[in-house]
Formats: C-alpha cells, structure tokens, sequence
C-alpha cells in the first residue's frame, strides 16, 4: 500500500520544474509583446512622418519655382505645423540639377528612426 500511495500525483520537484518551465515562457512571451508594440509605435510614428513629407512636398510644389529656396531644418507638430516642441524635423533641399530643372528634397526625421524618411520630387522653372 505504501508504494501506490507514493507513485500518485506529482512530487515537489516536478512542480517546481513545472513552474520554471512555464515562468521562462512568460517571460519570452513578455519579451515579443513589448518589442511588438515598440515595433507598432515605430511604424505609426513613420506613417505620421510620411503623411507630413507628403503634406509639404504638395506645399512646396504649389509655389513659384523661381522662388524655390533650401530651409533650415524646423521642428513640427504631428499634423506638420511649426511647433517648437514638435517631435519631427522638417527640412528641405532645393538644388539645381540641370539649367532650369530643380531637385527638392523633403526629409523629416523622427525620434527612435532607423532612417528618415525623404521624398525627392523635381520642378521646372519655365
């Protein structure tokens, strides 16, 4: 009678091995949740970076080509306005590529980037 009673359940060291297999796959679990939502931040940040570079390449190429000039860079808001506070740069480059054929560049940078985003479009002056 004694070696069935001691045959069923669990021991303490099954238990405990137990718990520390399921304490490790918590954590790795609560390792992938935060970089996923690091990762989602990141790229909302980056979509709300590109909306404003849009925003302002429109801007730039409804002004007269011949007064076209490069800005120092200029912190805005999320929505591209002036702010500053603001948590993006915004800066713009306008070189002369070819006789009256202009290159402008918007970049604007970001907290956390890996690389700014820039969009190049190009102008005439005719």
């Amino acid at each position: 009678m004694t070696t069935a009673r001691r045959t069923r359940g669990f021991t303490l060291m099954s238990v405990m091995v137990a718990l520390s297999m399921l304490a490790i796959g918590l954590l790795a679990l609560a390792k992938v949740q935060s970089s996923l939502v690091k990762t989602q931040r990141d790229t909302d940040l980056r979509s709300v970076a590109l909306s404003v570079a849009r925003s302002y390449v429109e801007d730039v190429r409804s002004r007269d080509p011949w007064t076209l000039v490069s800005e120092a860079p200029v912190k805005v808001d999320l929505q591209g306005r002036v702010a500053a506070a603001g948590p993006l740069t915004r800066r713009t480059t306008v070189t002369a590529d070819s006789g009256n054929l202009l290159r402008i560049t918007v970049q604007i940078d970001y907290p956390g980037q890996t690389q700014p985003v820039q969009l190049i479009t190009m102008a005439y002056r005719g």
